[in-house]
């Protein structure tokens, strides 16, 4: 399934403080993450985590200001 690299820095928060970046999308608009501190450019898609599994695992996702982040 081809990826669409996010075109944008946007970073969300887990309801336990943990802090994701989105990476991008795939053909039917679901979204993928990575870990804040990484860069989805220098991360294969094939390992990226989908919204849907984050969400199941970690709770819902909240979109913070790139001013609310924690130093990784």
């Amino acid at each position: 399934m081809p990826y669409t690299p996010a075109t944008t820095t946007e970073y969300f928060q887990t309801p336990e403080g943990k802090q994701w970046r989105l990476a991008g999308t795939n053909s039917t608009g679901d979204r993928y993450f990575v870990p804040a501190h990484l860069d989805p450019a220098k991360i294969r898609p094939l390992v990226w985590a989908s919204e849907a599994y984050l969400t199941a695992e970690l709770g819902d996702l909240t979109p913070i200001a790139n001013t609310e982040r924690s130093a990784a």
